[in-house]
């Protein structure tokens, strides 16, 4: 989720990836900015280890009600060693 989702110039957002539990194998490698016009930020883990998050930059001067955020879940587990799905 994206804390907001209409930046204009020189704004950032804080973008939240959750899980219904903790997973193992998440990060930024499996995140995929190639329809976001922008860049991401250091993730950052909840200590539950159910959320991530991070601070989207917009790139300037660009304006598309399409921009998309993708996830990889290749490789990312629950605790128990469970695919996780979405």
């Amino acid at each position: 989720t994206l804390a907001d989702s209409s930046l204009t110039v020189g704004e950032t957002t804080t973008v939240s990836f959750s899980f219904n539990e903790a997973v193992n194998g998440f990060d930024a490698s499996k995140i995929d900015l190639s329809n976001a016009n922008g860049t991401l930020g250091p993730l950052t883990a909840s200590a539950d280890g159910k959320t991530w998050t991070a601070t989207f930059t917009p790139s300037a001067n660009i304006n598309d009600a399409s921009n998309t955020i993708g996830v990889n879940m290749s490789g990312v587990r629950d605790l128990a060693g469970n695919s996780a799905t979405g």
